[in-house]
């Protein structure tokens, strides 16, 4: 098993997959062990998953259907049990990069399987939080961005900034353009209407540019939210503050 001073990670979601679309999901990302789900090898890392269940959900835990985990690949191990008809995931792992990989693994493979076998699945809004074993406060957060609903939530609320610039220049490049428009009663010969006109007219374009800009970053932001199912903040920090997977 490992050592060191393990990280653990949790993930609660809802889905109706069936057992075997799970094991399916495991075993193609190399998680399903080559012991048997009942050896002692599977006890062995069922008792050191308890140490990280809250007290209060040890009963259940033990109770409830699930499956033992091991990574051939990261060595990180785990659980996935079937508590209160929602499924937990919960992971273990020293090295704290390696778990932030596992966990965005994971929520990426599931979202894939869903789709392609169009079934359900909704991870819960709480943050997947990465802790030190024995302590309350999480290193690292990751907020799951499962679906287009997400990821556009996600980036209105990271570059708040830039979408409020670019959804108020383009209405006011609207408004500017009505205002400006050859109507009837436009009196050429009044100087001060003509210079008011002429001080929109020039508006224009800087209006349009700078809604453009900002819109375009805004839209760089969202595309890229395509590559990861899960982003990264440091725990504490403003979420603006966002880091990569460390591998």
């Amino acid at each position: 098993m490992l050592s060191g001073t393990a990280m653990h990670a949790k993930i609660i979601f809802t889905s109706d997959f069936e057992d075997d679309s799970l094991i399916i999901i495991l075993k193609g990302n190399q998680w399903w062990p080559t012991f048997d789900q009942k050896s002692i090898d599977a006890e062995k890392i069922i008792t050191e998953m308890k140490d990280a269940v809250k007290e209060s959900d040890i009963p259940l835990f033990l109770e409830s259907k699930k499956f033992v985990l091991l990574s051939a690949v990261t060595e990180t191990h785990g659980t996935l049990s079937h508590e209160r008809n929602l499924w937990v995931l919960r992971l273990l792992n020293p090295n704290l990069s390696l778990l932030q990989l596992d966990c965005q693994v994971f929520v990426h493979k599931c979202i894939k399987h869903a789709n392609q076998m169009q079934n359900k699945i909704k991870f819960f809004d709480k943050p997947v939080q990465l802790v030190e074993r024995n302590r309350k406060d999480p290193i690292i957060e990751g907020k799951i961005l499962a679906s287009k609903k997400d990821r556009l939530s996600y980036a209105r609320k990271q570059k708040k900034v830039e979408y409020s610039v670019g959804v108020i220049g383009f209405a006011v490049f609207l408004i500017l353009l009505a205002i400006t428009y050859p109507w009837p009663f436009r009196d050429p010969d009044n100087q001060i209407q003509m210079w008011l006109f002429t001080i929109f007219e020039k508006l224009i374009g800087s209006v349009a540019i700078t809604a453009l800009i900002s819109y375009a970053q805004f839209h760089a932001f969202y595309a890229s939210l395509h590559e990861d199912s899960i982003k990264w903040t440091i725990a504490g920090e403003p979420e603006k503050k966002v880091i990569k997977t460390l591998v």
